[in-house]
């Protein structure tokens, strides 16, 4: 006689029991997985291949790089980006909260991550401005700050406001005269740095242009302006996670190597086998952030994207908690006394729930989900309220191209956490 069942059988939904905070989900990239759509994974934007033939060595250059706060980003050892070991993360990324929604809690990048492993100041002027000049002339910009001429008939170069990173690096290949002028070293300094931050900060779907709208924060290369880049990085980041995250999105820019080096360090256990150098001596470590840990990672294996997605999402359904370093031990604790100044000054900060903003993208910054990353106990969060005006518009388009933000700091107010164990 074959058992009788006295309950209904329970229905496994990929989806909240409470639809009251992830609101987003029947639009989100889970959905379409968990009802059989063969999602493949994401296109992965940045032109590293090109930016890794050139090897700054002049110290004019360098000089300036360190001025406006780059310096961290210029040390970065740039690596191949594994495309299906973002795509997995995306997954189970959450626009409402930006935060990766894991089998053992949430977690996610934060201030003190973009600090820590890229060395980007995180305290200093937001990245706001105009996005538009005067005439909307912004052939006669890159005369002006890049040094170099566009021409009439060439319409490839420059298409509306975004140039191509490929005649950025084209510019800076060759070599910067001895006897060249302030000016001259300036604007070849210019094209360096923009170049960097189109490939490893601010990258969008376009996968080979960037916005010289970053040019205005380049201007005086004399006495610059202090800027919070690591904040307006983690405002863009935050964007291009949440837009892939939707079931019809093919691609995503951003700071992908944060997001790689991010997995690498909370989640060893996706981090491939560091190879050694020759007489395994390390030497001393340089001034570099924690990105340089690993640069002896060799790149992704060339394997069938299907299977390694496979196997990504296979390794994040089967983790244990004493894979994810998130508890009491922070995975930088051992590294912070050796990492150069620029990495840590923002430390009072890294817990702070503030707006990240970047030109018309405004974003949340969540620490008070993820307290365990920084060695508290996890309390329940503040609730979450959704604002779909501020995910994807983020700002109200004027005439001319030029942005403005919406009223948003009414109801978002700034708040720091207790950031040691003896403030539980």
């Amino acid at each position: 006689m074959e058992p009788q069942m006295n309950e209904d059988p329970t229905i496994v939904r990929p989806g909240p029991e409470d639809n009251s905070l992830l609101t987003q989900q029947p639009n989100h990239r889970s959905e379409a997985i968990w009802n059989g759509e063969a999602l493949g994974p994401l296109t992965c934007r940045g032109r590293s291949k090109e930016m890794a033939t050139i090897t700054m060595q002049d110290n004019r250059v360098i000089d300036i790089v360190k001025l406006v706060g780059l310096e961290g980003l210029f040390r970065a050892p740039s690596k191949g980006i594994d495309h299906c070991l973002i795509t997995a993360l995306v997954e189970r990324w959450r626009p409402e909260t930006h935060t990766f929604h894991l089998p053992h809690g949430e977690m996610s990048i934060t201030l003190e991550d973009v600090e820590v492993i890229l060395g980007l100041p995180i305290d200093g002027e937001v990245l706001i401005g105009p996005t538009a000049v005067e005439n909307g002339n912004w052939k006669q910009l890159c005369v002006e700050l890049l040094g170099f001429e566009v021409p009439a008939n060439d319409n490839t170069t420059l298409v509306g406001q975004r140039i191509l990173i490929s005649r950025l690096v084209q510019r800076i290949a060759e070599p910067l005269p001895h006897d060249a002028t302030e000016i001259q070293i300036h604007q070849y300094a210019r094209c360096y740095i923009l170049a960097l931050i189109g490939d490893k900060l601010f990258m969008d779907k376009s996968g080979d242009r960037v916005h010289l709208m970053f040019l205005e924060f380049l201007r005086d290369l004399c006495r610059p302006r202090q800027y919070s880049w690591g904040s307006g990085c983690l405002a863009w980041l935050y964007r291009e996670l949440c837009r892939a995250s939707q079931k019809d999105a093919s691609q995503i820019g951003g700071a992908l190597q944060l997001v790689q080096y991010w997995a690498w360090a909370r989640l060893p256990f996706l981090c491939p086998r560091i190879e050694p150098p020759p007489g395994f001596d390390y030497g001393p470590w340089p001034n570099a952030p924690l990105a340089f840990k690993w640069v002896r990672v060799p790149s992704p294996k060339s394997r069938p994207s299907s299977m390694a997605l496979i196997y990504y999402r296979e390794q994040l359904v089967r983790m244990q908690p004493g894979q994810v370093i998130i508890y009491k031990n922070s995975p930088y604790e051992a590294d912070l006394g050796r990492l150069p100044a620029f990495c840590v000054a923002g430390r009072d900060t890294w817990t702070a729930r503030v707006p990240l903003m970047c030109f018309c993208i405004v974003e949340i910054h969540h620490p008070d989900r993820v307290l365990r990353q920084f060695g508290l106990a996890q309390e329940r969060p503040d609730h979450v309220v959704y604002d779909h005006r501020l995910a994807w518009e983020g700002g109200k388009k004027l005439e001319g191209g030029a942005w403005t933000v919406y009223p948003y700091m009414g109801s978002e107010t700034t708040t720091t956490l207790p950031c040691s164990s003896s403030d539980w």
